[in-house]
């Protein structure tokens, strides 16, 4: 069984992710309104923020090797990343950092280079193994499930990853911060990658500050459908 499966993400009024200001601030406010037990992140849009938030990469130190001891009263998700080509290698000590999250898990295929294993190893990060040349995203949700008790992720990533997850009918809802603005056919948009008509059904539009919209939908076309599982 996989978790329930949100993807949020804001976008313009073109569906663009990038080439206009985003209020990072609501954004995460928003994703964590949901109380997901993980935020899920492609390693593409990971290394992205990275570039997009530090003007250069703080070194690794010796307490960024030590996994963060875990209290049961913590109510802040885990960080999953999909990271199979080793995308990451030398920058997960940024993310382990983060204050929203607890720690990272990394999900990685039977193509991930051993050099990324090993530094993923003698840092204690924990390591899903799924798939093959790619990594599985059902395997993997459905490990998230069983070996971490996690019964809600937000995906908060790009077009690649949402695309599988909405392709592939992992995600059951679909959250969006709309912007009043456009950005234009040069800028990376959200659905670029999505095969067929999807069909959807709005269950709330709430008008925000700044003339954002945030629309929910879950995935179906009747408003008794249920999510996928």
């Amino acid at each position: 069984m996989i978790p329930d499966v949100i993807i949020h993400n804001t976008v313009s009024l073109d569906s663009a992710i990038l080439g206009f200001d985003i209020d990072i601030g609501l954004h995460y406010s928003t994703l964590l309104a949901f109380e997901p037990d993980a935020i899920l992140v492609g390693s593409a849009t990971a290394r992205h923020g990275i570039g997009m938030f530090l003007d250069e990469v703080p070194p690794e130190e010796e307490k960024d090797l030590i996994p963060p001891v875990p209290t049961p009263d913590d109510p802040r998700p885990m960080c999953v990343i999909v990271d199979s080509r080793g995308v990451l290698h030398g920058l997960l000590h940024i993310y382990r950092r983060m204050e929203y999250t607890k720690d990272v898990i990394v999900l990685v295929s039977d193509a991930t280079p051993k050099e990324y294993l090993d530094y993923l190893q003698k840092r204690a990060y924990p390591v899903i193994q799924c798939g093959t040349d790619h990594v599985s995203l059902r395997e993997g949700l459905e490990r998230l499930s069983e070996d971490y008790a996690i019964t809600r992720i937000v995906s908060d990533s790009g077009g690649g990853l949402n695309g599988v997850l909405i392709n592939e009918h992992l995600a059951g809802r679909l959250s969006l911060l709309v912007a009043p603005v456009l950005a234009g056919a040069a800028e990376k948009h959200l659905f670029a990658s999505i095969t067929g008509p999807v069909n959807l059904t709005l269950v709330q539009a709430t008008d925000l500050e700044g003339g954002v919209v945030h629309l929910q939908y879950i995935f179906g076309s009747e408003p008794g459908d249920k999510p996928p599982s």
